[in-house]
Parts: structure tokens; sequence; C-alpha cells
């Protein structure tokens, strides 16, 4: 499984092109339950402060990837990281796994064999093109994103099939897609390829506050969370796409989507993304009396 973070020092000043320490492990039926597989491992930031890791192939500390039952999950993936490259790990972080591993269970019958033996490492290979990826919503709209720039294919306000560009500040760290709305985001900035008030579609963005984390969509809403904020996107009162931000206090644990309201919370504090009273799409948020435990919705 590939793991992709944005890493800050104390001062929150990213760190580019250096080691940087991390441990990862998978912890079973809660955020803070009990834990069934570790490893290390020292990946190198690039430009951006990003670093990639693939789970499942650090230097092992407790328990075996192909011993885990994943058809007894829920689990989750606890990340500790070390931005100096060494083991004094100060950033924690906890997110829930979903779909990548059930659909590795199910293709493979609910059945797991003994692992083979390691074959020896290759040599490192040539640096590959420029990416390409696509996302799209459920009405109509497709977005195309590459390293630099994200394209937007809609209908225009004359009904007409068009295209509508923007220029991105960095390389794409994930993307979601409401029904309506399509985002991509970078480590520092969201975009959101949705309605505008004069019927046809373009883009709006918004600035991150925190390292990305992740991204949840429902239906007519985005929210994109990091470690200190959730940023959401969905209709406006008048209509048109627009973001919203909410500071959290901790850092987020887990998220839920459910129906068209985006829940996201903290050890301390839930943040919910929904409907308000002027028919918009805006934040409010509860303080939570212990650790949460876990998260449900409905459809």
């Amino acid at each position: 499984m590939s793991y992709q973070a944005v890493v800050r020092d104390a001062t929150n000043t990213l760190v580019v092109n250096a080691p940087v320490g991390m441990r990862v492990s998978i912890v079973q039926g809660t955020a803070n339950g009990p834990e069934v597989y570790a490893e290390t491992h020292t990946p190198q930031s690039n430009a951006n402060g990003l670093v990639t890791v693939a789970i499942g192939g650090g230097v092992v500390e407790t328990g075996s990837m192909a011993a885990i039952d994943w058809a007894a999950g829920p689990y989750f993936v606890r990340t500790e990281t070390d931005p100096a490259g060494g083991t004094a790990y100060s950033i924690t972080g906890v997110q829930q796994l979903l779909s990548v591993p059930y659909a590795l269970y199910a293709a493979n019958g609910g059945t797991q064999g003994p692992p083979g033996p390691p074959g020896p490492q290759g040599p490192v290979g040539p640096q590959g093109p420029s990416a390409c990826d696509l996302v799209r919503t459920r009405d109509g709209r497709a977005v195309v994103y590459t390293t630099d720039a994200a394209y937007g294919f809609s209908n225009n306000a004359f009904g007409a099939s068009a295209w509508v560009s923007t220029t991105l500040d960095g390389p794409v760290l994930g993307a979601a897609a409401s029904d309506t709305i399509a985002v991509v985001y970078t480590a520092t900035t969201a975009y959101a390829f949705g309605p505008t008030s004069t019927g046809s579609t373009g883009w709006v963005s918004t600035a991150l506050n925190g390292s990305p984390l992740g991204a949840v969509a429902s239906t007519g809403r985005v929210v994109v969370y990091t470690d200190a904020a959730g940023h959401g996107v969905g209709r406006t009162g008048t209509g048109s796409t627009g973001w919203t931000s909410i500071a959290f206090n901790g850092v987020p644990l887990g998220h839920q989507a459910s129906g068209n309201r985006v829940v996201v919370y903290t050890a301390v504090g839930a943040y919910g993304f929904g409907i308000t009273g002027t028919g918009s799409s805006g934040w409010s948020s509860t303080t939570l009396s212990t650790p949460p435990d876990g998260s449900v919705g409905t459809r």
C-alpha cells in the first residue's frame, strides 16, 4: 500500500530534499486499538516536502503484513514521524483504511497463502514521464490533471461542452469528487471544479492551513482536511461553488461521509460540514468528552 505525506518541522517549515524518519503501524478495531504490525522507513522528501513509502516494504519491527486478517477490521494506519530523519518521533497521525485492503482480500477469495521467499533487490529505474490522471463527478464533470495544471470539461453557460483549465502550484497529492464537484489538492492549495451562478462550470481555489492528510466527498460537498484545519467546498447561497474553512483542535483521527454531510474528528472535537440556515454550505463543531472510538453514518 502506497502512503504519502507532506512533512513540516516544529516551526511549520517544509522539510525538503532531506531524509525523514517514519514508523508506520497497522492498528485494529479503533484508532487507539491494538497494534498488529509495525515497520520503519527513512524516505527522502522532495522539493515540496512530500515523502512516499510503501507500507509493507519497510524494516519490520513487529507482526507480519501477510498474517493480517483483513476481514477482522476495521484497521487504521498510524504514522509517527521524525522530521530530523531519526527515531525521535514527534508527529503522530491516524487514518482509517477504507476499501483497498478489503478489495485485495476479496480479490483473493478471502484466503491467503504463505509468503514466498524475497527476491533480490533490482536496480533503480529511470525517472518516468510527468503523470496525468482523471477524476470525475456523477453529473458529467471530468477533470484531467498533470503535475502543473488541471483541465475541467463540462457545459458552459450556453449549454455546450467546453474545457476550463487552471494552473496548479505543485504536484497533486490527492483528489476526490462528489456528484457535482471535483477537487484536486497540492501541498498548499485545493482546487474545486463545480457549478457557477451563471449555469456554467469553473474553478475556485483555497489556500490550505497545515499539511494535507486526505479528502472525503458526500453528496454535493467535498472536504480536504489537514493536520490543522478542514476546508469544505459546496454550493453557496447564490448557487455557485465556494470554499469555507474551520480550524481543528488537535490532529484528525478519522472522517465520515453521510448523505450530503461530512464529519472530521480529532481526539477532542468533531467538525461537521453541511447545510446552513441560508441554504449554503458551512461548518459547525462540538467538543467531545473523551477520545472517539470511531464513527458511523447514514446514507
